[in-house]
């Protein structure tokens, strides 16, 4: 059962008892009202009927007058005065009566007062009041006794608690109709609520719960929105991951396959060829040459790998860290024939000295490979200024298309050329993750054949405590 056709039957069964009580109530305090005012009605009557009796009694009574006279003229005063409701009794005998029954039957004469009070009794059927009084007429006591038909009043009642009986229930279904009209509209927001997180589990997570209104479903709704825009947000961190988890993997099994090809054949030559002394030195340096590739790639996947870690930092001077840069590129850029220009500000850098060194050399490095063989006074300027760092080339720069990838591990622009110069696409990816290991900001400009600056701003020597205390991620990003 829905939540809104539970509501409508709660709210049904608490209608039907609110409304029978105050029915109840309402019918019970109208009879009780009319009864009052028939009680009065006759305590007013039996109080005008006595005194009338005794002072007409009075009047034509006189003490010279036989008993005859005197019953005659007290019956003819009393059916004057009285109604086919009265009774008058002298000494438990019936003088003057109407009645089919004796009311001393319930009232007897002896428990008459100045001051009676009204009984209601029942004569089968009938709901009677009865009340009486003694009255002294002509030196005689007589107990004069009124009565009432209140049966009416009692069907009245009947008949009102049916009318309200059906009336009740009109308002009943009606204010049921209504509540369950308004449950389930109210709940309607809910049932999209609903919806929208059937649809997100089976897999939809930018869909978004239709917010409406301003109360509290409303503000579930909302909530519900922020929730599961934080739910896609990490199922897109973790497919990300995955994703270039995957990239990585296959990155790495492409990598070293081709080394591992070369060398196998090489030692397979040595083996089983019979080679000149030239020639086994030559497949010798070419294994060792293919081993140290595998080296440097080893330990840069594992710089990668290991930056997850916290990233000590201390600082260093910019001159000593221009300097151990120029001593572990320049072979590499003697090869290439490519000039590094180096300058700086004689400050000091708060940085991890290994692996900024690890991150300038990459840059380097690529920016050597940026320029064709035999390019005239090719050169790369690497300066340091205020906590910026500036790596700048006149090579062949960066097709548009290219430069939102290339800090993803395996990318290469020309994977022709980066292949034939050594490159693994790991050197920017390594970079990228350096940086973010330092809390730095990295910025790339470049054009095809006007060259390209790779920006690297750090962070402010004040600002490296937040860094230590909370390290990033970078290679969950």
């Amino acid at each position: 059962m829905k939540l809104w056709q539970k509501a409508s039957l709660l709210c049904a069964g608490v209608l039907l008892v609110v409304v029978a009580a105050c029915s109840g109530v309402l019918l019970r305090y109208a009879q009780g009202t009319i009864l009052d005012l028939a009680r009065t009605q006759t305590e007013e009557k039996l109080r005008t009927l006595t005194t009338s009796f005794t002072e007409m009694t009075n009047y034509y009574l006189l003490d010279s007058d036989p008993a005859s006279v005197r019953e005659s003229l007290v019956r003819y005063c009393f059916e004057r005065l009285g109604d086919a409701a009265s009774v008058l009794m002298r000494d438990g005998e019936t003088i003057c009566t109407h009645l089919t029954f004796s009311p001393a039957e319930y009232f007897p004469e002896e428990e008459l007062a100045d001051d009676p009070p009204v009984l209601s009794v029942r004569n089968g059927d009938d709901r009677l009041l009865v009340t009486g009084g003694r009255v002294l007429a002509g030196g005689d006591t007589y107990a004069v006794y009124t009565v009432q038909d209140v049966s009416g009043v009692y069907r009245s009642v009947r008949t009102m608690t049916g009318v309200f009986a059906l009336i009740s229930l009109a308002g009943i279904a009606l204010g049921t109709l209504l509540i369950t009209l308004l449950l389930r509209r109210g709940t309607r927001p809910m049932a999209r609520l609903a919806a929208a997180a059937r649809r997100i589990a089976g897999g939809d997570y930018g869909f978004r719960a239709e917010v409406s209104g301003h109360d509290e479903v409303g503000a579930l709704a909302a909530d519900f929105n922020t929730m599961a825009a934080a739910v896609q947000s990490r199922v897109d961190a973790l497919t990300d991951t995955a994703r270039r988890q995957e990239l990585f993997i296959g990155g790495v099994t492409h990598e070293f396959k081709t080394p591992l090809a070369s060398m196998l054949l090489h030692t397979q030559l040595l083996r089983s060829a019979n080679m000149s002394p030239e020639e086994t030195d030559r497949s010798l340096a070419r294994i060792e040459d293919q081993c140290r590739w595998l080296e440097r790639m080893t330990q840069t996947l594992l710089k990668l790998l290991t930056l997850r870690q916290d990233v000590p930092v201390r600082p260093v001077p910019a001159a000593e860290l221009a300097d151990q840069v120029r001593d572990s590129a320049e072979p590499r850029l003697a090869a290439l024939g490519v000039t590094l220009h180096t300058d700086h500000d004689g400050g000091t850098l708060c940085v991890n000295p290994e692996l900024m060194r690890s991150l300038l050399v990459n840059l380097v490095d690529n920016a050597a490979k940026s320029y064709d063989p035999g390019t005239p006074d090719a050169a790369v300027w690497l300066t340091v200024r205020d906590g910026v760092i500036e790596v700048l080339d006149r090579g062949r720069g960066i097709p548009p298309e290219a430069l939102p990838h290339i800090f993803e591990p395996f990318f290469m622009a020309d994977k022709s050329r980066s292949r034939k110069l050594g490159g693994s696409g790991l050197g920017l990816a390594l970079v990228k993750a350096i940086a973010d290991a330092h809390g730095a900001k990295l910025e790339v400009t470049s054009a095809p054949g006007a060259g390209t600056t790779v920006r690297v701003t750090l962070k402010l020597q004040d600002d490296y405590n937040e860094l230590i205390d909370s390290p990033p991620d970078p290679v969950a990003q």
